[in-house]
C-alpha cells in the first residue's frame, strides 16, 4: 500500500531489527519483510504482520 493511502496510524512510528530479520514496531507488533527492492532512489517493501 502506498504511504499517502494509509490512514493515520496503522503503522508503528518507530521499527527495532530483532533477530530472524523480524522487527518489532513501537506498539510491540512484529513484522516480517516479505519483499523489498531499491531502485533508483525509490524503495518498495512488502511487510507482513506476525501473529502476537
Amino acid at each position: 500500500v502506498c504511504p499517502s493511502l494509509l490512514a493515520p496510524g496503522l503503522l508503528p512510528s518507530m521499527w527495532q531489527l530483532y533477530p530472524g530479520r523480524r522487527y518489532r514496531g513501537s506498539d510491540s507488533s512484529f513484522w516480517r519483510i516479505v519483499y523489498h527492492i531499491e531502485f533508483s532512489g525509490t524503495e518498495e517493501m512488502l511487510l507482513e504482520q506476525l501473529p502476537r
